[in-house]
């Protein structure tokens, strides 16, 4: 593992977070369920972008590409959920 590839995990979780809170993060009757979206719109990223989470931090190669994309979208959804706390707490967001 090595610098860039953590930097390709950091672009698709900010990315997630920053298309999350543009569409969808001042709609106060969608507030329940933007962590579901930011799941929706994370499972988008990987599959466009084939992004493989478990390849490019572990250096696993799987026989099912479905199931290691869902769930690298499982995981850039949470980090951008985590990303969105840090913002809000330290960097005074909302």
């Amino acid at each position: 593992m090595n610098l860039t590839n953590l930097l390709v995990v950091f672009i698709f979780t900010t990315l997630n977070e920053a298309v999350i809170e543009y569409f969808v993060g001042n709609i106060a009757y969608l507030k329940p369920y933007i962590p579901l979206l930011s799941l929706a719109t994370a499972i988008l990223l990987t599959f466009a972008y084939q992004a493989s989470l478990f390849f490019l931090l572990l250096g696993i190669e799987t026989t099912n590409p479905f199931w290691d994309l869902l769930f690298s979208a499982f995981i850039i959804a949470r980090l951008s959920n985590y990303l969105n706390d840090f913002v809000q707490k330290f960097l005074g967001s909302k």
